[in-house]
């Protein structure tokens, strides 16, 4: 009768831990910890959840205050090679481009040649030259020579040597000659133009 009792109460143990064991892998969810954003904000929790800046050992670097940048001055090796390209423009024409080449060269000048030059156009057009037969000269820079350059003043003069082709009619009708020019600079502001241009005797 004992062995019958111990043999029903092991099996009813057996039972139980069965079921336990049970219920734990398919029917226990635990409770999902509360996130700490939900928390209502006091003086406790704030101070825990709130990190500490990091001190910074360096003090802020001094910020330099940036220099504007320079325009490179002009050299007068630089006024030699303008001066070289204008008198090459300025020497070339013909009766047929309507004096194109002062008018293309006149942003280059103060206002003084500027002036000149379109008095210049405007009296060779009363003139009304013929322009049924061409004629016209094509100039080119041999060398420029620094006759004065005084950058305090805003003054230059360059002297360029050319060479000049003229051309009537046909192409066989041309002949080459040399002339020098003289080519004046006066400083604007920080702008050189040219004031004046004087061709010398062949």
């Amino acid at each position: 009768m004992n062995k019958k009792i111990w043999g029903i109460i092991i099996v009813i143990i057996g039972f139980l831990i069965l079921a336990g064991i049970i219920y734990f892998f398919f029917f226990y969810k635990p409770a999902a910890p509360k996130p700490a954003v939900n928390q209502p904000a006091t003086r406790e929790n704030q101070a825990a959840i709130t990190p500490k800046p990091a001190e910074s050992t360096n003090q802020p670097a001094a910020i330099q205050p940036l220099s504007p940048l320079k325009r490179p001055e002009i050299t007068a090796d630089d006024l030699a090679i303008m001066a070289a390209s204008f008198a090459e423009r300025f020497g070339s024409f013909s009766n047929q481009s309507d004096y194109g080449n002062l008018r293309d060269l006149q942003v280059f000048m103060t206002e003084n040649l500027k002036s000149w030059s379109e008095d210049y156009i405007e009296t060779a057009r009363l003139k009304k030259a013929d322009t049924l037969i061409y004629y016209g000269v094509v100039t080119k820079a041999v060398s420029s020579e620094i006759k004065k350059f005084e950058s305090d003043l805003g003054q230059a003069e360059i002297l360029v040597k050319t060479q000049r082709r003229e051309l009537a009619g046909a192409a066989a009708n041309s002949s080459t000659f040399y002339q020098d020019i003289t080519v004046k600079y006066l400083r604007e502001g920080t702008i050189w133009r040219v004031d004046g241009v004087y061709w010398q005797e062949k």
